[in-house]
């Protein structure tokens, strides 16, 4: 935004949007648009109408011009995604897929000063001929049913997925689009599906309400029926107050005068309407319990938005219980689960008591305690088999009555409840067997990232677990050389149950707590940036992508675990091995519009285990040490020597491991690369492992200018460099020089070399035969090299 590009004098926003896609996107592959696209976007940039035709994946929408006092100061262009079924003229839109440019209009040289891309890689779209005679007989997918679907056909399709008998005039408009699809389909042979997309006014609580509509005609499914309202408005602490302050001085007894600015308004989403146009603090997802089990006194507010209340209030903590669990069921399905088969053996929606009875002590009958549960009741008989609720009491007991402040304010505590309902759900424990939870590392890795305590200079303030209710001091940054390792002294395991020193099994709570915020740090969780004013600060984009993909990691891992009587999880490794191959087996993950591809983080999710005592030599007594490597771990030194810490100060391969010569010499020193010349590149490989690294062999890859940004073997933006070398022995902690490997730079421009090492027991993520889905791309090269030691990387920028 501060460098904009600049348009030609006079040119319409679309005349300079459409040249900037020429330049970012044709030229510089920094967009998704090929010259095929941009060939037809410039034939019809004066064009009326939806300019969709076959062959082509974008068109023209219509600008947005934002005026004030009578002049266009900006333009909003966007190109729509649109997907051509093959060997057809049906090209629908995809839902949700463009390109947004924003175009300023300063004087007679329009400025661009933004590009967004929310398309979807390598979307495909492809029908089985037999569905398409199926669901419409004697007839094709006709290209105007991309614009409007006729309206005997949509009530044929809605009318029964929506229970609407005899009236169905409230369904409007509709169209045909395409969706990318969450799930293998025989119907599809393509990464998007077909969705009839209309707006419908469906009654509830006796009043007509207008819902988006989209189903699937194809697969006789409704993917979505959401009301068209504005999210009902409330207060509530985003992040605890200590957090958000950055200081230790706001304290659960803090009085409400210094609390309430602390409040954030949130979006209470689709909540249950109840008559007068009042809400419910209820909704698909969650139900705030009402009645309260303390009495009518605490039942949740009904009534008309905003839910704004005094944090130190029993209100309050209801719409707390709401906004917090609502919001991680949301993520769940955020991460590509639908919460019908992960919740599949829980009650739902979720019930929370933001105000409940305690399981012992005199808080069972007033609810005075602090503390939380989750705790199965009986189920209904034909439902799923846990009533699972989840219980809050206070944060304080400074003033319990008149001005109580509710646990469930804390979404840290929140978040480690939760987790214990993701467990029950997986395996019909509330606990796992080796440890109490994952719900601290939770809890840590998602507040991380916004935190104000983390200060670059201050970790022991960063790995406190619960900042502001501190009455369980639990850390999350524990270290294995003090006893907190999976083979140390302070670890215990339940036998069937824990012991005196460690009752409820927070010791182990506290090492799987750490072990995955070391998971969190490593994936981006300590990446740094230096702002405008030269200040080094916490990098709050990578941090908060880190924590994103680390919690997916988590919740897709317990959701794979077995019940407790096929397979206890009774050991770190079996979750260990759960986190890897949750990365192993995902293909993508979707963070805020961007792919992010499985298949990296598995070998840093073993060696957070590893530094934290797991993995060691079998022995009879504790040891306060990290474990050992994998049994052959090969790996090219970036300085971390073949670990996986975060590295702020960079992450190429050191000149003394990947260098370049101008003779093929053998010679050690570095060279700086002579464009258009052959030079001569050497690479050392180096093993970690306990045993020789037998018949290892390393390619060398070279790119230029930004397409070393992105490894996509297809694209070919990488080539091979020549070699007369043979596979070689890298013995147990020692190395081998590959090389010299044949290479000719180009004139003005960046040169990159990337460096693949590959070897029987420890293949790089990258092998041409790797089935992992970072391997095809796009992916991040930075990313892949973070992630994964086989993988070395330099680059030059040469005149």
């Amino acid at each position: 935004m501060q460098t904009p590009a600049k348009g030609e004098s006079g040119q319409s926003a679309k005349q300079a949007a459409l040249a900037y896609l020429q330049d970012a996107g044709v030229h510089r592959h920094l967009l998704p648009i090929n010259d095929d696209d941009w060939q037809h976007l410039n034939d019809t940039i004066n064009d009326d109408g939806p300019t969709r035709a076959g062959g082509f994946r974008f068109r023209w929408v219509a600008p947005r011009e934002l005026k004030r006092n009578s002049t266009i100061e900006t333009s909003i262009v966007w190109v729509q995604q649109t997907a051509p079924l093959a060997a057809s003229d049906f090209v629908p839109d995809v839902l949700g897929g463009s390109i947004r440019l924003v175009v300023h209009h300063h004087g007679a040289i329009p400025l661009i000063t933004s590009a967004r891309s929310t398309t979807i890689e390598n979307a495909q779209l492809s029908i089985a001929p037999e569905f398409i005679e199926r669901t419409f007989p004697g007839r094709a997918l006709e290209p105007a049913w991309a614009d409007f679907l006729p309206r005997d056909l949509t009530e044929s399709l809605l009318a029964p997925l929506l229970g609407l008998s005899d009236d169905k005039a409230g369904i409007g408009d509709a169209r045909l689009v395409a969706y990318r699809l969450r799930k293998r389909s025989a119907v599809y042979g393509g990464t998007l599906g077909i969705a009839v997309s209309t707006t419908a006014f469906l009654s509830v609580a006796s009043e007509e309400i207008a819902h988006r509509v989209l189903v699937d005609p194809f697969e006789n499914e409704l993917l979505r029926k959401a009301p068209i309202a504005s999210a009902c408005a409330g207060y509530a602490f985003l992040s605890d107050p200590d957090s958000k302050t950055g200081t230790f001085e706001l304290r659960p007894d803090t009085g409400a005068d210094l609390l309430d600015p602390e409040r954030d308004p949130v979006a209470l989403l689709d909540l249950d309407h109840a008559p007068g146009g009042r809400r419910k603090l209820s909704g698909p997802r969650v139900q705030v319990l009402t009645p309260a089990a303390l009495g009518a006194d605490y039942d949740p507010p009904v009534q008309r938005p905003p839910f704004a209340f005094s944090a130190r209030t029993n209100a309050f903590a209801a719409v707390s219980a709401y906004s917090h669990c609502d919001s991680m069921m949301l993520l769940v399905e955020q991460f590509g689960f639908t919460n019908a088969d992960y919740f599949a053996k829980i009650r739902r929606p979720l019930v929370v008591e933001h105000r409940a009875k305690m399981l012992a002590g005199s808080g069972a009958r007033d609810g005075r305690g602090i503390n939380a549960y989750v705790t199965p009741f009986r189920a209904d008989p034909v439902g799923p088999p846990w009533d699972a609720r989840m219980l809050f009491g206070l944060a304080d007991f400074a003033d319990t009555w008149r001005n109580p402040l509710g646990l469930v304010a804390d979404v840290r505590f929140v978040w480690h409840e939760f987790c214990h309902v993701m467990i029950l759900a997986a395996t019909g424990s509330t606990e796992f067997d080796f440890a109490h939870s994952a719900g601290d590392a939770l809890a840590a890795i998602m507040d991380d990232p916004s935190s104000r305590l983390v200060k670059l200079d201050d970790d022991a303030c960063r790995g406190v677990t619960f900042p502001f209710i501190q009455l369980p001091h639990r850390r999350h940054d524990r270290k294995v050389e003090d006893g907190w390792g999976w083979n140390g002294t302070l670890y215990e395991r339940p036998n069937p149950t824990y012991g005196l020193r460690d009752p409820a099994g927070y010791n182990a709570e506290q090492i799987l707590s750490s072990t995955l915020f070391r998971l969190y740090c490593a994936l981006g969780g300590d990446a740094r940036r230096t702002n405008a004013a030269g200040v080094v600060e916490p990098d709050v984009e990578r941090r908060r992508a880190a924590a994103y993909y680390c919690t997916y990691l988590i919740v897709s891992a317990i959701g794979s675990l077995g019940c407790v009587q096929t397979e206890p999880t009774s050991e770190a490794s079996q979750f260990a091995t759960a986190l890897m191959e949750a990365d192993v087996g995902t293909s993508e993950v979707d963070d805020d519009g961007t792919p992010r591809l499985g298949g990296m983080v598995h070998k840093v999710v073993r060696w957070a285990f590893e530094q934290q005592g797991l993995y060691q030599i079998a022995s009879n007594s504790p040891r306060n040490e990290p474990g050992r490597p994998p049994a052959v771990d090969i790996y090219i030194d970036d300085s971390r020597a073949g670990n996986y810490g975060y590295s702020s100060s960079g992450w190429h391969a050191l000149p003394a491991v990947l260098w370049v010569r101008h003779n093929p010499d053998g010679g050690t020193a570095d060279a700086k690369p002579t464009p258009g010349q052959t030079n001569y590149v050497y690479v050392i490989l180096r093993n970690r492992g306990d045993d020789a690294a037998i018949a290892a062999s390393v390619d060398v890859f070279a790119a230029t200018d930004s397409h070393a940004d992105t490894w996509q073997p297809q694209a070919g933006y990488w080539h091979k460099l020549p070699v007369n070398n043979t596979p070689q022995t890298v013995p147990s902690g020692g190395s081998y020089t590959f090389g010299p490997f044949e290479w000719t730079p180009q004139t003005g421009t960046r040169n990159a070399l990337l460096v693949r090492a590959t070897v029987a027991g420890d293949h790089s993520n990258i092998d041409d035969d790797s089935l992992l889905r970072c391997a095809t791309g796009p992916t991040p090269v930075e990313y892949l090299v973070r992630s994964d030691n086989n993988l070395g990387y330099r680059e030059w920028r040469l005149p």
